[in-house]
């Protein structure tokens, strides 16, 4: 489970922080890489819960967590970038020019805006890693 939760929350991690780079230079990119997500949510699910069946006891149970962890990432990724979509560009814009380091702005202007839609998405990612530890003990015990 925890390797499930980790990968997803890595590859998340670097989602994101592509994303927020992209957006200066290109103000549509995170809006694609949320219709991708979008697109690839609910077949990645259907993966988490299947891989144990389609990959049967002669699969390679090792990497089982780190692909399911793969197929989790769009459910943790979209809601943070949904509310980093939101968020105008100006505004850390504003905040560096009245002196804000980027300490500050990370903590008193990413934090309380990011900050709900992470907590959210954190539930979202450590309930799928539950979900998909259960139905890989299922599987190997039904062997």
């Amino acid at each position: 489970m925890a390797e499930c939760a980790m990968t997803a929350f890595i590859m998340a991690v670097v989602v994101m922080g592509a994303c927020m780079f992209m957006r200066r230079r290109m103000p549509w990119g995170p809006a694609v890489v949320q219709v991708l997500l979008l697109l690839v949510l609910v077949p990645g699910m259907a993966g988490v819960l299947w891989l144990p069946h389609w990959g049967g006891a002669a699969g390679n149970v090792a990497l089982w967590p780190v692909l399911q962890g793969m197929f989790v990432c769009p459910l943790v990724t979209v809601l943070p970038l949904r509310a980093l979509m939101r968020v105008p560009a100006s505004v850390s814009r504003t905040a560096w020019g009245l002196g804000a380091g980027p300490w500050m702005r990370a903590r008193l202007l990413w934090l309380p805006l990011l900050g709900p839609s992470l907590v959210l998405s954190a539930c979202a990612g450590l309930g799928m890693g539950v979900l998909a530890a259960m139905v890989d003990m299922g599987a190997t015990l039904g062997t």
